[in-house]
């Protein structure tokens, strides 16, 4: 005979639109208009979102579906701090000044950009149906001080097999962890932090009053830096494995653009 709980249905799938969220935001800007061949443009923000679920292309299902609620958390877009600067450097320099070097340097322009920001959140899962709902994409591991196995990509946090769980049928065992939930929240950590600088570097040749070309290269993150785009979520205590938070994919190496532009 069959042994265990039946069930006598398969998976269901609700989509309503009860979704909840909220943002709090402050922004600061200074600013410097064009004068003295510079101007430059500085801007901080700082922000939460928080809802249970952000949109149509994340994990519509909550790990327990009586308990969505349980599903608020940091938003999927939420992005704690992000810093803008960018300017714009006119050489002071005429071709018609005197001296080789002023010559030189004459007509050219050169226009940083430099961003900063936080990293965005992501969640930790086990990747296995440990709850028994027909779907492992949104099972979350437990927390604990001790014990379960750790990612050296999430220093200091231990995770355990799922310990949230229903009281137990009379003479029904599962092994430990399963037809549970975890008691780790939805995008509970966060990726690594993005820095880049793109630089603009341009100068004019004039062949006479009114004609110039001006030839432009555009290098994107110049210093090469690796910026995670995105990371492993995968941790599941059952099995004895833990990645999560391991980088999986990158965002775009330096680059460089070069163009020309006639102006009459």
């Amino acid at each position: 005979g069959f042994a265990g709980v039946q069930v006598p249905w398969g998976d269901v799938d609700q989509q309503e639109s009860s979704g909840n969220s909220v943002y709090h935001g402050l922004t600061v800007a200074v600013s410097k208009r064009f004068s003295r061949h510079f101007e430059f443009l500085s801007s901080y923000t700082w922000s939460h979102a928080i809802d249970d679920s952000t949109d149509l292309q994340t994990l519509l299902t909550p790990q327990d579906n009586r308990r969505p609620g349980l599903e608020r958390g940091n938003s999927t877009f939420d992005q704690r701090h992000r810093w803008v600067t960018s300017a714009v450097f006119e050489s002071p320099f005429k071709r018609t000044d005197e001296g080789w070097h002023r010559k030189f340097l004459a007509d050219f322009i050169v226009a940083p950009i430099i961003e900063v920001a936080s990293g965005r959140p992501f969640s930790v899962l086990t990747g296995t149906d440990l709850s028994l709902d027909f779907g492992s994409n949104t099972d979350r591991p437990s927390v604990a001080s001790s014990g379960g196995v750790s990612s050296p990509f999430i220093p200091g946090v231990n995770f355990v097999p799922p310990t949230v769980c229903d009281v137990a049928v009379p003479g029904v065992t599962t092994p430990f962890g399963f037809g549970c939930t975890g008691n780790l929240g939805r995008n509970a950590f966060v990726r690594p932090n993005f820095f880049q600088w793109d630089l603009r570097v341009s100068r004019k040749f004039y062949f006479g009053e009114k004609l110039n070309l001006e030839f432009i290269t555009d290098m994107f993150n110049l210093f090469n830096r690796f910026n995670v785009g995105d990371v492993s979520p995968l941790c599941n205590p059952v099995a004895g494995t833990c990645s999560a938070g391991e980088p999986t994919a990158a965002l775009d190496p330096r680059q460089f653009q070069f163009g020309l532009k006639l102006n009459f």
